[in-house]
């Protein structure tokens, strides 16, 4: 399992870094580095293949076992592919509205999928079933292996690509794990960065509560994640963006930038742009496109 370890982690990252030429104020720089160029479509491939592999040289997993994970989106799709080329058996703890399409892929993957009702009972249940079974919950929200991947390959590929040269990094926040991890890095090796959250409208990581204004597909609505929470001085501020918001500036990427991305996209890149603007000339951004449009086929016919 080792030598198929190191082997994957030859596919995953490395990603491109592109420039938007037509979206940024005049003077101002916004860079997108392309995530969803990862074997499984977005930069959940980073920290899937970090936390198994931590699991597997810890002795938490072995060939055979299973490993549980409570994702409906991209975490899930990363577990599942990674874990088939493994010899792991993925089971995957899904929220009740993920479409039918979403979850065959699933299971074409070769993971198991339960469905459980009320969000704060899925992780009570995947880590039940995990103690049940034998295995290991994978547990991306509380995990330091998701913060420890993007500090170890995120970070240093973003300061590699802009030559060590950039303002601000801007992310939208689901686990914390990438902007954290990311943030972390560039604080350490450039001081004084900027590194701005994105998070739905209404969002309980900022008021405690959800509000049920907004929801964005991969960013925290109802949920405070601890790995936000343990490492947020890393996190110089915390922005909200609706989602009619963040649907306009995708279409504005497709048709300006040739680049269809996912909706958490747009907003992490109109905050982006905002920040860029803020800055003023010569400001350098870089922001993350997690995953793609093709990903979020409802959305297909705006």
């Amino acid at each position: 399992m080792m030598e198929e370890l190191e082997s994957l982690s030859r596919l995953i990252g490395r990603t491109p870094l592109l420039r938007l030429r037509r979206l940024p104020p005049r003077g101002r720089e916004v860079h997108l580095k392309l995530e969803y160029t990862n074997p499984g479509g977005s930069h959940k491939d980073r920290i899937a293949y970090y936390i198994i592999r931590d699991a597997v040289e810890r002795g938490l997993v072995g060939e055979g076992g299973y490993v549980v994970e409570s994702s409906s989106g991209n975490t899930a799709t990363a577990v599942a592919w990674i874990s088939s080329r493994l010899g792991l058996r993925p089971l995957l703890i899904l929220e009740p509205k993920v479409s039918e399409a979403r979850e065959t892929a699933l299971r074409l993957l070769g993971a198991e999928t339960m469905r459980v009702e009320r969000e704060e009972e899925q992780f009570q249940r995947a880590q039940e079933l995990a103690e049940e079974l034998g295995g290991v919950f994978l547990n991306q929200f509380e995990n330091e292996a998701n913060v420890r991947a993007h500090y170890e390959t995120t970070g240093p590929e973003v300061l590699e690509q802009m030559e060590g040269d950039l303002d601000a990094f801007v992310m939208g926040i689901g686990t914390g794990g990438t902007i954290v991890g990311v943030g972390r890095r560039l604080k350490e090796e450039l001081g004084q960065v900027r590194v701005v959250g994105v998070v739905p409208r209404g969002s309980a990581l900022l008021h405690g509560e959800p509000r049920h204004e907004d929801s964005i597909g991969g960013l925290s609505k109802a949920l405070r994640p601890e790995l936000y929470h343990r490492n947020r001085e890393y996190v110089d501020e915390v922005v909200e963006v609706s989602q009619a918001t963040a649907i306009e500036a995708v279409r504005r990427l497709a048709a300006l930038e040739g680049l269809l991305v996912g909706p958490s996209t747009g907003a992490a890149v109109h905050t982006a742009l905002k920040v860029a603007e803020e800055l003023g000339e010569g400001s350098r951004v870089v922001t993350i496109a997690a995953d793609s449009l093709f990903r979020y086929p409802e959305l297909l016919t705006i």
